[in-house]
Protein backbone atom coordinates (compact mmCIF):
# COMPACT_ATOMS: atom_id res chain seq x y z
CA UNK A 1 0.00 0.00 0.00
CA UNK A 2 1.51 3.29 -1.11
CA UNK A 3 1.62 6.99 0.81
CA UNK A 4 2.89 9.34 -1.47
CA UNK A 5 6.67 8.41 -1.76
CA UNK A 6 6.56 5.71 0.76
CA UNK A 7 5.12 2.28 0.85
CA UNK A 8 4.57 -0.55 2.82
CA UNK A 9 5.63 -4.38 1.93
CA UNK A 10 5.98 -7.69 3.65
CA UNK A 11 8.28 -10.98 2.14
CA UNK A 12 7.16 -14.18 3.26
CA UNK A 13 10.45 -16.37 2.25
CA UNK A 14 13.88 -16.30 3.44
CA UNK A 15 16.12 -16.44 0.45
CA UNK A 16 20.32 -16.81 0.20
CA UNK A 17 22.23 -13.90 -1.50
CA UNK A 18 21.10 -13.17 -4.65
CA UNK A 19 21.93 -10.12 -7.27
CA UNK A 20 19.23 -7.76 -6.88
CA UNK A 21 18.93 -4.41 -8.38
CA UNK A 22 17.94 -2.01 -6.40
CA UNK A 23 17.12 2.09 -6.91
CA UNK A 24 17.20 4.94 -4.47
CA UNK A 25 15.21 4.16 -1.51
CA UNK A 26 15.16 3.85 2.49
CA UNK A 27 14.36 0.59 4.03
CA UNK A 28 12.92 0.62 7.54
CA UNK A 29 12.20 -3.00 9.06
CA UNK A 30 9.30 -4.04 11.66
CA UNK A 31 10.37 -7.44 11.56
CA UNK A 32 12.71 -9.97 9.88
CA UNK A 33 16.44 -9.34 8.52
CA UNK A 34 17.81 -8.27 5.19
CA UNK A 35 21.89 -7.97 4.93
CA UNK A 36 23.16 -6.03 1.47
CA UNK A 37 26.38 -7.28 0.15
CA UNK A 38 28.77 -4.67 -1.87
CA UNK A 39 32.09 -4.37 -2.55
CA UNK A 40 33.32 -7.01 0.21
CA UNK A 41 31.12 -5.04 3.15
CA UNK A 42 28.09 -6.27 4.69
CA UNK A 43 25.04 -3.68 5.38
CA UNK A 44 22.31 -5.09 8.15
CA UNK A 45 18.83 -3.65 8.76
CA UNK A 46 16.30 -5.00 10.91
CA UNK A 47 14.15 -3.76 12.95
CA UNK A 48 17.17 -2.02 15.11
CA UNK A 49 18.78 -0.81 12.02
CA UNK A 50 17.59 1.22 8.73
CA UNK A 51 19.10 1.26 5.27
CA UNK A 52 19.61 4.01 2.92
CA UNK A 53 20.69 3.83 -0.66
CA UNK A 54 21.31 7.20 -2.42
CA UNK A 55 22.00 5.70 -5.73
CA UNK A 56 20.96 3.01 -8.33
CA UNK A 57 22.90 -0.30 -7.61
CA UNK A 58 23.29 -3.93 -8.30
CA UNK A 59 24.06 -5.27 -5.36
CA UNK A 60 23.49 -9.06 -3.63
CA UNK A 61 21.18 -9.05 -0.91
CA UNK A 62 19.93 -12.17 1.41
CA UNK A 63 16.76 -11.83 3.72
CA UNK A 64 16.47 -13.60 6.93
CA UNK A 65 12.59 -14.39 8.13
CA UNK A 66 12.85 -15.15 11.90
CA UNK A 67 10.33 -17.11 14.04
CA UNK A 68 7.98 -17.55 11.05
CA UNK A 69 7.42 -13.97 11.06
CA UNK A 70 7.22 -12.43 7.50
CA UNK A 71 9.76 -9.59 6.85
CA UNK A 72 7.21 -6.23 7.53
CA UNK A 73 8.61 -2.61 6.51
CA UNK A 74 8.31 0.47 4.81
CA UNK A 75 10.64 1.26 2.10
CA UNK A 76 10.88 5.06 1.34
CA UNK A 77 11.93 6.38 -2.75
CA UNK A 78 13.79 9.18 -2.82
CA UNK A 79 15.27 11.82 -5.30
CA UNK A 80 17.49 14.58 -5.54
CA UNK A 81 13.88 17.14 -5.59
CA UNK A 82 12.25 15.22 -2.24
CA UNK A 83 15.68 15.54 -0.41
CA UNK A 84 16.57 19.23 -1.54
CA UNK A 85 13.37 20.87 -0.73
CA UNK A 86 13.66 19.25 3.00
CA UNK A 87 16.97 20.80 3.32
CA UNK A 88 16.06 24.07 1.71
CA UNK A 89 13.39 24.15 4.23
CA UNK A 90 16.00 23.41 7.43
CA UNK A 91 18.09 26.57 6.15
CA UNK A 92 20.91 25.11 6.71
CA UNK A 93 24.02 25.63 4.63
CA UNK A 94 25.93 22.51 2.72
CA UNK A 95 28.82 21.36 4.69
CA UNK A 96 31.74 20.91 1.35
CA UNK A 97 32.71 17.05 1.28
CA UNK A 98 36.59 16.32 1.22
CA UNK A 99 35.77 13.48 -1.44
CA UNK A 100 33.20 10.98 -2.33
CA UNK A 101 31.41 9.19 -0.07
CA UNK A 102 29.67 5.64 -0.10
CA UNK A 103 26.27 5.76 -1.54
CA UNK A 104 24.35 3.41 1.10
CA UNK A 105 24.79 3.10 4.76
CA UNK A 106 23.08 1.47 7.58
CA UNK A 107 22.15 3.48 10.77
CA UNK A 108 20.46 2.83 13.93
CA UNK A 109 16.68 3.09 14.23
CA UNK A 110 16.15 5.83 16.94
CA UNK A 111 13.07 6.34 19.60
CA UNK A 112 11.63 8.86 17.29
CA UNK A 113 12.04 7.75 14.00
CA UNK A 114 10.30 4.94 15.31
CA UNK A 115 7.33 6.87 16.13
CA UNK A 116 7.37 8.46 13.15
CA UNK A 117 6.71 5.47 11.51
CA UNK A 118 4.47 4.44 13.57
CA UNK A 119 2.24 7.85 13.24
CA UNK A 120 2.55 6.98 9.07
CA UNK A 121 1.06 3.41 9.91
CA UNK A 122 -1.71 5.30 12.11
CA UNK A 123 -2.86 6.54 9.17
CA UNK A 124 -4.01 3.83 6.94
CA UNK A 125 -7.00 3.85 9.33
CA UNK A 126 -8.35 6.78 7.44
CA UNK A 127 -8.23 7.36 3.29
CA UNK A 128 -8.29 11.11 4.55
CA UNK A 129 -5.49 10.91 7.05
CA UNK A 130 -3.60 8.56 4.59
CA UNK A 131 -4.61 11.52 2.24
CA UNK A 132 -3.60 14.74 4.42
CA UNK A 133 -1.51 13.27 7.40
CA UNK A 134 0.82 10.62 5.32
CA UNK A 135 2.92 12.95 3.34
CA UNK A 136 3.43 14.70 6.20
CA UNK A 137 5.16 11.75 8.38
CA UNK A 138 7.00 11.15 5.31
CA UNK A 139 8.92 14.33 5.43
CA UNK A 140 9.34 13.89 8.99
CA UNK A 141 10.80 10.23 8.61
CA UNK A 142 13.30 12.14 5.95
CA UNK A 143 14.18 15.20 8.12
CA UNK A 144 14.74 12.32 11.28
CA UNK A 145 17.16 10.86 8.45
CA UNK A 146 19.04 13.99 7.42
CA UNK A 147 20.16 14.77 10.79
CA UNK A 148 20.56 11.20 12.09
CA UNK A 149 23.97 8.86 11.77
CA UNK A 150 25.71 9.91 8.42
CA UNK A 151 22.46 11.71 6.82
CA UNK A 152 25.45 13.91 5.20
CA UNK A 153 25.98 10.56 2.77
CA UNK A 154 21.70 11.39 1.69
CA UNK A 155 22.53 15.12 1.88
CA UNK A 156 24.87 14.55 -1.25
CA UNK A 157 22.15 13.38 -3.22
CA UNK A 158 20.56 16.98 -3.45
CA UNK A 159 23.95 18.95 -3.83
CA UNK A 160 24.67 19.54 -7.45
CA UNK A 161 27.96 21.21 -7.05
CA UNK A 162 29.48 18.23 -5.57
CA UNK A 163 31.83 14.94 -7.19
CA UNK A 164 29.21 12.92 -5.88
CA UNK A 165 26.13 14.16 -7.62
CA UNK A 166 27.78 14.55 -10.63
CA UNK A 167 28.56 10.74 -10.34
CA UNK A 168 24.84 10.36 -9.88
CA UNK A 169 23.98 12.05 -12.68
CA UNK A 170 25.96 9.61 -14.88
CA UNK A 171 24.43 6.81 -13.26
CA UNK A 172 20.91 8.28 -14.35
CA UNK A 173 22.31 8.42 -17.49
CA UNK A 174 23.52 4.79 -17.72
CA UNK A 175 20.13 3.35 -16.65
CA UNK A 176 18.27 5.52 -19.69
CA UNK A 177 20.91 4.35 -22.76
CA UNK A 178 22.10 0.59 -21.64
CA UNK A 179 21.07 -0.77 -24.48
CA UNK A 180 22.82 1.14 -26.63
CA UNK A 181 26.64 1.88 -26.84
CA UNK A 182 28.88 2.91 -23.59
CA UNK A 183 32.55 5.01 -24.31
CA UNK A 184 33.72 5.12 -20.76
CA UNK A 185 35.94 8.60 -21.70
CA UNK A 186 32.48 10.03 -22.71
CA UNK A 187 30.69 9.22 -19.54
CA UNK A 188 34.25 10.73 -17.58
CA UNK A 189 33.60 14.00 -19.72
CA UNK A 190 30.08 14.20 -18.51
CA UNK A 191 30.70 14.19 -15.53
CA UNK A 192 33.58 16.87 -15.80
CA UNK A 193 36.97 14.43 -14.90
CA UNK A 194 39.61 12.54 -16.64
CA UNK A 195 39.09 9.01 -16.85
CA UNK A 196 41.05 8.25 -14.05
CA UNK A 197 39.63 10.54 -12.04
CA UNK A 198 36.01 9.20 -13.09
CA UNK A 199 37.26 5.32 -12.60
CA UNK A 200 38.19 6.60 -8.81
CA UNK A 201 35.64 8.44 -8.12
CA UNK A 202 32.67 6.07 -9.91
CA UNK A 203 34.28 2.88 -7.98
CA UNK A 204 33.87 5.02 -4.70
CA UNK A 205 30.27 5.58 -4.97
CA UNK A 206 29.19 1.93 -6.50
CA UNK A 207 31.80 0.27 -5.34
CA UNK A 208 32.71 -1.60 -9.12
CA UNK A 209 34.37 0.02 -11.66
CA UNK A 210 31.84 1.28 -14.57
CA UNK A 211 32.60 -1.11 -17.19
CA UNK A 212 30.85 -3.74 -14.62
CA UNK A 213 28.43 -1.41 -13.59
CA UNK A 214 27.00 -1.36 -17.19
CA UNK A 215 27.40 -4.77 -17.87
CA UNK A 216 25.25 -5.72 -14.71
CA UNK A 217 22.97 -2.63 -15.47
CA UNK A 218 21.88 -5.02 -18.69
CA UNK A 219 21.88 -8.39 -17.08
CA UNK A 220 18.90 -7.27 -14.35
CA UNK A 221 17.47 -5.56 -17.11
CA UNK A 222 17.19 -8.45 -19.53
CA UNK A 223 16.17 -10.79 -16.32
CA UNK A 224 13.01 -7.87 -15.64
CA UNK A 225 12.34 -8.97 -19.62
CA UNK A 226 12.82 -12.52 -19.53
CA UNK A 227 10.96 -13.29 -16.03
CA UNK A 228 8.14 -10.37 -15.91
CA UNK A 229 7.29 -10.13 -19.81
CA UNK A 230 8.01 -13.02 -20.93
CA UNK A 231 10.87 -12.07 -23.42
CA UNK A 232 12.45 -14.75 -25.37
CA UNK A 233 15.95 -15.14 -24.70
CA UNK A 234 17.49 -13.79 -27.96
CA UNK A 235 15.45 -10.82 -28.32
CA UNK A 236 15.91 -9.53 -24.65
CA UNK A 237 19.94 -10.08 -25.07
CA UNK A 238 19.29 -7.36 -28.29
CA UNK A 239 17.22 -5.20 -26.40
CA UNK A 240 19.94 -4.90 -23.68
CA UNK A 241 23.14 -4.08 -26.02
CA UNK A 242 24.37 -7.68 -26.49
CA UNK A 243 25.20 -8.82 -30.33
CA UNK A 244 25.87 -12.12 -29.65
CA UNK A 245 22.88 -14.40 -27.78
CA UNK A 246 25.85 -16.88 -26.15
CA UNK A 247 28.18 -14.30 -24.83
CA UNK A 248 24.46 -12.98 -23.57
CA UNK A 249 23.54 -16.45 -22.12
CA UNK A 250 27.23 -17.28 -20.59
CA UNK A 251 27.43 -14.33 -18.54
CA UNK A 252 23.54 -14.42 -17.33
CA UNK A 253 24.18 -17.65 -16.21
CA UNK A 254 27.82 -16.66 -14.43
CA UNK A 255 26.01 -13.47 -12.92
CA UNK A 256 22.70 -14.85 -11.36
CA UNK A 257 23.54 -19.29 -11.39
CA UNK A 258 20.40 -19.93 -13.89
CA UNK A 259 20.44 -19.60 -16.75
CA UNK A 260 17.51 -17.26 -19.01
CA UNK A 261 15.70 -20.00 -19.95
CA UNK A 262 15.35 -21.44 -17.01
CA UNK A 263 14.27 -18.27 -15.58
CA UNK A 264 11.34 -17.25 -18.04
CA UNK A 265 9.90 -20.51 -17.11
CA UNK A 266 10.16 -20.02 -13.63
CA UNK A 267 7.96 -16.56 -14.46
CA UNK A 268 8.18 -13.26 -12.77
CA UNK A 269 10.19 -12.10 -9.85
CA UNK A 270 9.39 -10.19 -6.91
CA UNK A 271 11.67 -6.56 -6.32
CA UNK A 272 12.81 -7.38 -2.32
Amino acid sequence: MGIGNAALFQSTKSYESKPKLYHPHIMLLAQGKKIIYLGGKEYLYDPYHYFVQTVSLPLNCKAVIEDDQPIMGIILRITPQVIGEILFEMETEPVPAKSISSSLYNAKTTDKLIDSCIRLVNTLESKNETKVLGPCYVKEILFRILNGENGNILRELANNNRGFYQIARVINNIHENYSQPIVIPALAKEAGMSPTAFHSAFKSVTSISPLQYIKNIRLHKAKEFIQNEGEKVNTAATRVGYESTSQFSREYKRFFGTSPTSDRLSGSSTMF
